[in-house]
């Protein structure tokens, strides 16, 4: 598979993904580019809260 900290950089942005899933109930998956910055997830969130009423 490779260098573990691949694998570890990986499970951090699912982590979050999941995390950011969570507000909408995990009705979505949501898309968080990569590098995901604090901005871009925040950015993600309120995408999320916007759709979702």
């Amino acid at each position: 598979m490779g260098e573990p900290p691949l694998p570890l950089g990986l499970s951090v942005l699912h982590a979050l993904a999941d995390a950011v899933a969570s507000m909408a109930d995990y009705k979505v998956c949501p898309r968080l580019d990569a590098p995901a910055t604090p901005e871009r997830v925040l950015m993600t969130v309120e995408r999320l809260r916007k759709q979702n009423g």
